[in-house]
């Protein structure tokens, strides 16, 4: 590991006031389950490596006139633990549920996930179906950003030298909102998604009013179905227009072969998964539960 500065600001101000000091080669360190990593293997090699987790001000749940706001350094744990996550927000809830193990979800936060921008980040995946914004802090400016405009590449993202992703917001569903998310990996427990789904759906009655369908793990980043959530909205979903939506989204994919996965075996996934959650979020007839698996 090559050798680095280490600062530890207490507050915000402080901590923008260091990486402005310190140009371009920084790091921000905050749960660490990621940046650790890097730093051991030499992935990274930065001349300042600065730990906002010390940071209280960016640690929050809370809900305001019709919004959730959640700190950027809100733990997976405490979105979990959260009674305001898991009655408002329950997709996001569910991915935290099934994210890694207890010790990395103690540590792990919402902004760093999103900020190391992984096509696999368990948390983007929701929050990209929830319509969710982060808030960009610099000591020049504050701004807000879609998280569906965030990601601009394989672990980029349009964050600026001098930033701090502060903030995570996202409108308060609606009542008549029904949601669905899944996960699927090699293993239970651990293990990094071979692909996943979160879908938000408004319904106005038996019609669809609203559709948000995200996608992880099948592109080099996580991605809106864009394509797919528009042959939804303003008509009644049954099988046909199910699967139909599930071959759009997948023609969206642009998955890769890895260890965990073939590319074909992703793209047939994504077809899948988005085919079956929709039948079985809205109790569609002739759908079953059981996923096939690699190798099938």
């Amino acid at each position: 590991m090559r050798e680095f500065d280490f600062l530890a600001p207490k507050t915000l101000n402080a901590a923008l006031r260091a990486i402005e000091a310190g140009g371009r080669n920084y790091k921000l360190l905050a749960g660490g389950t990621n940046l650790i990593a890097d730093l051991r293997d030499g992935n990274v090699t930065p001349r300042l490596v600065v730990d906002v987790g010390g940071i209280s001000t960016l640690k929050y749940i809370k809900e305001e006139k019709g919004t959730i706001k959640i700190g950027s350094l809100v733990t997976i744990a405490d979105l979990l633990n959260s009674s305001v996550i898991k009655k408002r927000a329950p997709v996001l809830w569910e991915a935290a549920y099934n994210f890694a193990g207890p010790m990395v979800r103690n540590r792990a936060t919402v902004g760093g996930n999103l900020a190391d921008a992984s096509p696999a980040a368990d948390s983007a995946i929701p929050l990209l179906a929830l319509k969710a914004q982060v808030k960009l802090q610099s000591l020049k400016e504050q701004r807000t950003v879609g998280l569906d405009k965030f990601f601009t590449g394989y672990r980029k993202t349009v964050i600026k030298p001098g930033e701090v992703l502060t903030e995570v917001t996202f409108p308060v569903p609606g009542h008549d909102t029904k949601h669905g998310y899944y996960k699927l990996g090699r293993r239970n427990a651990m293990a990094i998604s071979v692909a996943s789904v979160a879908m938000m759906l408004g319904m106005n009655g038996q019609a669809c009013a609203d559709a948000c369908i995200a996608l992880g793990a099948v592109a080099p980043i996580p991605l809106r179905a864009k394509k797919a959530e528009a042959l939804l909205v303003g008509k009644a979903v049954d099988e046909g227009l199910a699967r139909k939506c599930g071959e759009v989204a997948a023609a969206s994919a642009k998955p890769i072969d890895d260890i965990r996965a073939s590319a074909e075996y992703r793209r047939l996934m994504c077809e899948v998964l988005v085919r079956r959650i929709l039948s079985q979020t809205l109790a569609l007839e002739g759908e079953v539960s059981n996923l096939p698996r690699e190798g099938d």
